[in-house]
C-alpha cells in the first residue's frame, strides 16, 4: 500500500513536471513571436520613416511619397498581409516641439493618377480652385486640362469629380452661386 502511495506520488510529480516543460515551452514560443512581432514592426517603421523624410520634416502632404503597401512588403521582405496588419491601428511619435503622432498608415498611400497620391491629387486641385476667377469657377473639364497643361498629369473629369469632392469642394455651379450670394 505504501509503496503503492509512492508510485502514485511519483506519477503525479512527473505528470506535474510535463505540464511545466509544456507550459514553458509555449511561453518560450510567445516570447519568440513576440520578438520576431518588434523585428517586424522595426523594419517596417525604419523603412518609412527613411522613405517619407521629406514629408516628415516638411509636414507637407505634397512631400508624401506613394508608397502602397506592397512595396513595403517587397522592401523589407515580409507579406502584404503582416504589412497589413502592421500599419493598422500602429502609430509613430515624431519627436519635435510640439510632438505629433502620426498613423502608420498615412505613411503608405497609395500610387494615385500620375503618380502622385490621392491627397496630392486634392492638393493640386484645391490650389487650382483658389486660383480661379471667382465669377467664372472651372469645370471639372477644365480642372482635368489644367492639370495636364500645368503638372503634366493626364487625369478623367470623372476623377477630377472624385478627388474633388474627396476634398470637400462644391461643384463650379454651386461655387459660383455661394460667391454671387457672397458679393
Amino acid at each position: 500500500m505504501k509503496k503503492r502511495c509512492l508510485q502514485q506520488a511519483a506519477l503525479s510529480q512527473s505528470q506535474k513536471n510535463l505540464q511545466l516543460e509544456s507550459l514553458l515551452q509555449q511561453a518560450q514560443s510567445l516570447l519568440t513571436a513576440l520578438n520576431q512581432w518588434q523585428e517586424n514592426l522595426l523594419k517596417v517603421g525604419q523603412f518609412l520613416v527613411e522613405r517619407q523624410q521629406g514629408f516628415l520634416v516638411s509636414k507637407d502632404s505634397l512631400d508624401l511619397v506613394p508608397t502602397p503597401q506592397q512595396l513595403v512588403a517587397q522592401s523589407v521582405g515580409l507579406s502584404d498581409a503582416t504589412i497589413s496588419r502592421i500599419v493598422r491601428s500602429r502609430y509613430l511619435l515624431i519627436g519635435g516641439k510640439p510632438s505629433r503622432i502620426l498613423p502608420l498608415r498615412s505613411l503608405c498611400p497609395p500610387v494615385g493618377v500620375g503618380g502622385l497620391t490621392p491627397t496630392q491629387m486634392q492638393e493640386l486641385i484645391i490650389q487650382l480652385i483658389a486660383e480661379e476667377p471667382p465669377t467664372k469657377p472651372y469645370s471639372d473639364e477644365q480642372i482635368a486640362q489644367l492639370l495636364k497643361l500645368r503638372f503634366g498629369i493626364a487625369i478623367a473629369r470623372r476623377t477630377v469629380v472624385k478627388y474633388r469632392q474627396l476634398a470637400g469642394i462644391d461643384s463650379s455651379h454651386t461655387r459660383k452661386l455661394s460667391k454671387s450670394k457672397n458679393s
